[in-house]
């Protein structure tokens, strides 16, 4: 009879230690179902399908216009302010399931749901939608614009060639944290190719002599212009301190 009991007891043990490791199972069946796709960290497809409502970010006209130009750069400043750039990746990435930035969930959790369905697809922001290109390929497509060749001080120069390309960086270095970066790319003022932002950086400088040689009295011979050798040099150490030329 006590050999039954502890023959039958062993079977009872046996068979709950079964049925708990089932349950076990199942309950991580269940929960592994209820996880969500999972998430890669491949770069952005910046492509979309034909019903995909897209901005032409250039659709004031060619850009060797001056004012579509300041258009161009202004509408491109005021996107890096605003995280228009951060916010659109945000959303592609959602879209695309590759893993989100602490940032650009933030940014995606601050977007308004009007219509209170969370499954929607996010077509404009502010009645505004994608860009149709990545915004490092926006930039270079602008920047060959902004250059002066070759750059005389005699010469009348538009204010946007003059002043447009530190104006970019600037936005750049303040709000361009977080954008995508192509590959090889670690800076986000380096997605323009080197020999560019040099030309650039030196023409910003070469501002500190514009105007001479417009008037007869426009020279360096002139007492009070000689502070302009001292900006130009004082802009030139900046910019070979901060981007190593």
């Amino acid at each position: 009879m006590k050999t039954h009991e502890s023959f039958g007891e062993s079977i009872y043990h046996l068979t709950l230690k079964q049925r708990q490791e089932k349950e076990a199972a199942t309950v991580k069946q269940m929960k592994q179902k209820k996880k969500p796709a999972a998430r890669t960290k491949a770069p952005i497809r910046w492509e979309f399908d034909p019903d995909i409502p897209t901005l032409d970010f250039f659709e004031e006209g060619p850009l060797d216009k001056t004012w579509n130009l300041q258009e161009a750069v202004d509408r491109f400043v005021y996107w890096l302010e605003e995280d228009r750039f951060l916010i659109w990746e945000a959303v592609v990435c959602e879209e695309q399931g590759i893993t989100l930035t602490p940032k650009q969930k933030k940014l995606l959790g601050s977007l308004l749901d009007f219509n209170d369905e969370g499954d929607d697809q996010i077509l404009y922001i502010d009645e505004v939608p994608r860009p149709s290109e990545p915004w490092h390929i926006i930039l270079n497509r602008i920047v060959p614009y902004l250059l002066i060749e070759p750059f005389q001080t005699f010469d009348c120069q538009d204010e946007v060639k003059c002043e447009g390309w530190n104006q970019i960086v600037d936005a750049l270095q303040e709000h361009g944290k977080g954008l995508s970066l192509p590959l090889g790319v670690e800076e986000v003022t380096k997605v323009v190719p080197a020999e560019m932002r040099h030309k650039l950086s030196l023409q910003f400088c070469f501002n500190d002599l514009s105007g001479l040689g417009q008037e007869e009295s426009l020279t360096l011979d002139a007492p009070e212009e000689c502070d302009r050798i001292e900006g130009f040099i004082d802009h030139l150490r900046e910019f070979k301190r901060h981007q190593g030329y």
